[in-house]
């Protein structure tokens, strides 16, 4: 919410003062997508130096990328094209990793409570974010490789969007 309050003018500034049509945040993530590269490279610099000048901020120098709509716009763990939208494999891979993390607590010992709560908010964080892209298939296979402890601890909706303890 401090984001949204505290970058409220660099939005406006973007929108309205240079004319971005695309342009879209969340938190501290942004993207633009415009037809010609030079105007985004030109861009760049017009908006450091605002988020610099006003804000007391500045724009992490690896994390700015300059290609061709065909290829993709990365945001929010997704990669945007003109007709589909993909999970980052970075994200696939956070997930198998939190699954495996989750295993390896169950065969080290039965689950505490706040350890089964935690495996509930990590898995519905995730699924919840896959819900939203063509990617039943996906989250079936993620979901397949919950240890049998969680399978019994644990009932997913048919739609497998959420993970819910059982009693």
């Amino acid at each position: 919410m401090f984001a949204n309050f505290y970058l409220s003018p660099f939005d406006h500034f973007m929108k309205h003062n240079l004319g971005l049509r695309y342009y879209g945040r969340y938190v501290d993530d942004m993207v633009v997508v415009h037809p010609e590269r030079d105007f985004l490279a030109a861009l760049v610099p017009v908006a450091a130096d605002y988020l610099r000048r006003e804000l007391g901020l500045t724009l992490h120098p690896r994390k700015i990328y300059l290609q061709h709509y065909a290829h993709g716009v990365k945001f929010l763990g997704v990669i945007i094209k003109p007709r589909r939208i993909y999970i980052e494999s970075r994200t696939k891979g956070n997930f198998h990793f939190a699954i495996e993390q989750h295993n390896r607590v169950a065969e080290e010992h039965r689950p505490t409570r706040a350890e089964r709560v935690a495996f509930r908010g990590s898995v519905n964080s995730y699924l919840g974010l896959l819900a939203h892209y063509d990617t039943y298939r996906l989250r079936r296979l993620m979901l397949e490789g919950l240890s049998p402890w969680w399978l019994k601890a644990a009932r997913v909706d048919a739609g497998l969007r959420k993970v819910v303890l059982k009693a």
